[in-house]
């Protein structure tokens, strides 16, 4: 089939192929206007093991310090990996989420516990944690990043079910406590939607403009006449 077949055919159904676009731009463009706004936070952190301490090395040296520190050190970045790697996992459980809770409650931002576990996610970057908040409110999505930073600092250790000697055993290193809050309804992000769903709509369009036309058994025009017999049309006898 020829290029000027499939253009015929498009524009015998051009109803179809532009309407549904522009319903669809402007059913989705009234939606995205109608929707609250949203607001993003972001918080970053460092974490790695504490060094285990042995009471009988500290009670001998009177220092907190362990011997064969190189050693220690060396176990501790070790097993930090796997701590970094189930990071993601903690923050998306259930028991974060309510330990996240009291502490927003205790800070005068009370939600539910399925938004605090809907609404903070984790994301693995080498050896730092990503922390991504979201909240129609801004300064309740700056909370929730900051409270996930200050719950694993507190509890460390506890959601692996280990815990260390005299502290929390692990070490956090902050480096975004918990940045303002951006709005997330941007005209920009309008843009992008609307486009891509009416960029999906007219591929739609297309399609069924094809399957109409193999639908359909009736002779319309010349080229059809053309392509049902092979041979080409000397002429036609008009409507009127």
């Amino acid at each position: 089939m020829q290029l000027r077949h499939y253009l015929h055919i498009l524009r015998r159904s051009w109803w179809l192929v532009l309407g549904l676009p522009v319903l669809v731009a402007l059913l989705s463009t009234a939606a995205e206007l109608r929707k609250p706004p949203r607001y993003a936070a972001f918080a970053q952190f460092m974490v790695s093991q504490e060094p285990f301490v042995f009471a009988e090395q500290a009670a001998a040296t009177h220092s907190a310090a362990p011997a064969f520190t190189d050693f220690n050190t060396l176990a501790s970045w070790q097993s930090t990996s796997y701590i970094i790697d189930d990071m993601p996992q903690v923050i998306a459980s259930r028991a974060f989420a309510l330990d996240v809770q009291a502490l927003l409650t205790a800070q005068g931002y009370p939600l539910d516990i399925g938004a605090v576990q809907h609404h903070i996610q984790a994301e693995r970057v080498h050896r730092a944690i990503n922390i991504t908040t979201e909240s129609g409110n801004p300064e309740t999505a700056q909370a929730l990043a900051r409270a996930a930073v200050q719950v694993i600092a507190e509890q460390g250790l506890r959601y692996w079910d280990r815990d260390g000697q005299d502290t929390n055993g692990l070490r956090i290193g902050v480096l975004d406590p918990g940045s303002p809050a951006v709005q997330l309804s941007t005209r920009s992000r309008l843009i992008v939607n609307v486009g891509l769903r009416t960029a999906l709509a007219l591929g739609a369009a297309i399609a069924l403009a094809f399957l109409v036309y193999y639908l359909d058994d009736r002779l319309h025009d010349g080229l059809q006449a053309e392509a049902w017999l092979g041979v080409p049309v000397v002429g036609m006898i008009p409507k009127e």
